[in-house]
């Protein structure tokens, strides 16, 4: 008997790197060119208040695929080596329930050839070699093409900025790769089974390596100028002041162009994912699947980019810690839910938590009851149906609550306080935390905050309060951690 097509919808989700919310066009960028990525804005819903729950890589790609907070995944920062048991994981679930599974990119899993419940998966692990990974699949394809001796001769560290053109030609940069995969798949799949298919892009990480056509689109483009808060003299963190030394922003705070050359490379990076992302819709709409696949464009988290000073992510500010969260239906969806295209959504909390729990109620799969994340499906077709009141994060010294308009942060070390209206402060430039006429809001978050740290047995809070903890990492040492870290291997052998 001839095997029946299972009809359930497909799901593309695709994560960059990296990608603050407000370097998108749809997301009010000036001049950062974005149109594939802003079409799926206009088709679905843009979740413009999304937070990266723990906004480093390890950490938030493990929120994303386990749908648990910081606490429950037992992690609060970059731990390269730390296993991966917590589970249920999104590609396992999908996996059970008969769905292909397969992911091009980055995982940053340990062990590093650990799929996560995928079935397969073409790495780019960017250079890391740990716990007996010889070579990645990027690099095995640089070395098929005799490419592998120019992957790291920018000469960058792979948390350092300042710009470098890409040695490699465009056919050959991790972003191109990554999309090419995945487009493979498309081609190679089943079609009498659904597919889960997961293109992780490793830009606009640093370094800060463009190919030469796409920097060419912004070599002579004035980006905004980095912004500067209020509350920068009084509040500066040593969390701050260590990756200011560490990224010589003694060099860069006087020199306006060498700003903007990183500027220009990171929009040169975000365009070039944006032209993969339209190739790869391309290629679903050739194969007749787009029209009834669920599409999620996400980051894991942001990036400073010299706002405030500051560098890189790892706290609750709007550059690090605000991601991108686009959500598209499949046609029949958006039909039987009357789900009108195009909306932002300004007013939920939404975290990287809950992009399991929807995307398993969205393919009609049990959600795992153990999950702290929450479905989103309820508001993409009614902005007023419920939803939880806050999102939380925690990331090392740092410490978040949002209720979506307002997000209060803490810094444990120095028990510094931040509040920011995220409606009318885009990038956090006035600090409301000891404004009168906001101090019932300012209390209302940091009440919730404290609840809930305490409910995870947070030794920061004590008899219903919290309590600063000095860190143990001197200024020094702070520095040295995102000092100069070129992979050094081409390669070769």
């Amino acid at each position: 008997m001839e095997k029946r097509p299972d009809n359930r919808p497909n799901v593309l989700m695709i994560c960059s790197d990296h990608l603050r919310a407000d370097n998108l066009g749809c997301n009010g960028h000036p001049v950062i060119m974005s149109p594939q990525i802003d079409k799926l804005a206009e088709q679905g819903v843009n979740f413009q208040r999304a937070l990266s729950e723990c906004p480093v890589c390890v950490p938030a790609r493990r929120i994303l695929m386990t749908g648990l907070n910081p606490y429950n995944i037992h992690m609060d920062r970059n731990k390269d080596m730390q296993e991966f048991p917590e589970g249920p994981k999104l590609a396992e679930v999908f996996t059970r329930n008969g769905y292909q599974t397969f992911a091009s990119g980055k995982l940053h899993t340990c062990p590093q050839r650990n799929r996560i419940g995928f079935e397969d998966v073409q790495l780019n692990e960017e250079g890391r070699k740990q716990g007996g990974l010889i070579r990645d699949d990027y690099e095995t394809f640089l070395m098929e093409n005799n490419l592998q001796h120019l992957a790291y001769t920018h000469g960058l560290g792979n948390n350092q900025y300042g710009l470098r053109l890409s040695p490699l030609p465009e056919p050959f940069t991790t972003t191109h790769w990554t999309a090419d995969q995945a487009m493979r798949f498309i081609e190679r799949r089943d079609p009498t089974r659904p597919f889960f298919l997961y293109a992780s892009f490793d830009k606009p990480h640093p370094p800060v390596t463009p190919p030469r056509d796409y920097y060419s689109l912004y070599e002579q483009t004035d980006f905004p100028d980095p912004v500067m808060g209020d509350w920068v003299n009084a509040k500066v963190t040593n969390r701050m002041q260590g990756l200011r030394y560490a990224n010589q922003y003694a060099h860069y705070k006087d020199n306006r162009e060498w700003i903007q050359q990183n500027l220009r490379g990171f929009g040169a990076m975000i365009t070039h994912i944006d032209s993969m992302v339209g190739t790869l819709l391309g290629t679903l709409k050739e194969h007749g699947v787009l029209g009834n696949t669920w599409v999620v464009f996400t980051s894991d988290h942001g990036d400073q980019l010299f706002d405030h000073g500051n560098f890189a992510k790892g706290d609750f500010l709007q550059g690090s810690t605000r991601v991108p969260l686009i959500l598209v239906p499949p046609n029949r969806w958006r039909r039987e839910n009357g789900l009108v295209p195009g909306r932002n959504d300004t007013a939920t909390p939404a975290g990287l938590a809950d992009i399991m729990p929807t995307l398993l109620e969205a393919c009609g799969i049990d959600v795992p009851k153990t999950l702290d994340g929450q479905s989103l499906l309820g508001r993409l077709a009614d902005p007023d149906a419920p939803f939880r009141p806050y999102s939380f994060g925690m990331c090392e010294d740092s410490f978040a609550v949002s209720n979506g308009r307002f997000r209060y942060q803490w810094a444990s070390e120095h028990d510094y306080g931040y509040l920011f209206d995220q409606e009318t402060d885009s990038r956090d430039e006035r600090d409301l935390s000891d404004n009168p006429e906001f101090a019932a809001v300012h209390d209302e978050l940091r009440n919730a905050l404290t609840e809930w740290m305490a409910r995870h047995g947070d030794p920061r809070v004590e008899n219903g309060e919290l309590k600063p903890v000095s860190s143990q990492r001197s200024l020094a040492a702070r520095g040295a951690v995102n000092s100069w870290n070129n992979r050094g291997r081409h390669g070769i052998g």
